[in-house]
């Protein structure tokens, strides 16, 4: 059971992540209109604090390591970039495989 909320949370934040990101999209080009703004601004407070709680618990579990960083694509950057053996292995593939294509810069720095 445990694994079905985890996978459940997983897959929330990064539906958080998507949604987010869309907004930053349309905010960038100036598009963002109010009714966007007034109902996107706390989906991203809700992301933040999802992606807080999924990088603290499951992060620490699946990295071994303590959080060095706030958010869970922080750390994916860091040890994408400098870290060495599984952790950056893993890392670029949880990056690149979830968060590059969706973030507007195609690659998503945390």
């Amino acid at each position: 059971m445990i694994a079905v909320y985890t996978l459940a949370t997983v897959w929330l934040l990064w539906v958080f992540f998507v949604a987010v990101m869309r907004l930053k999209q349309v905010r960038d080009s100036g598009a963002l209109t109010l009714a966007q703004k007034v109902l996107g601004y706390p989906t991203l407070a809700v992301g933040l604090a999802l992606d807080l709680v999924v990088h603290v618990v499951f992060g620490t579990l699946l990295f071994m390591e303590w959080p060095r960083e706030w958010t869970l694509s922080e750390r994916l950057w860091r040890l994408s970039t400098t870290g060495t053996g599984w952790r950056q292995r893993l890392a670029l593939v949880l990056r690149v495989q979830l968060l590059d294509s969706i973030d507007p810069e195609g690659v998503h720095r945390g």
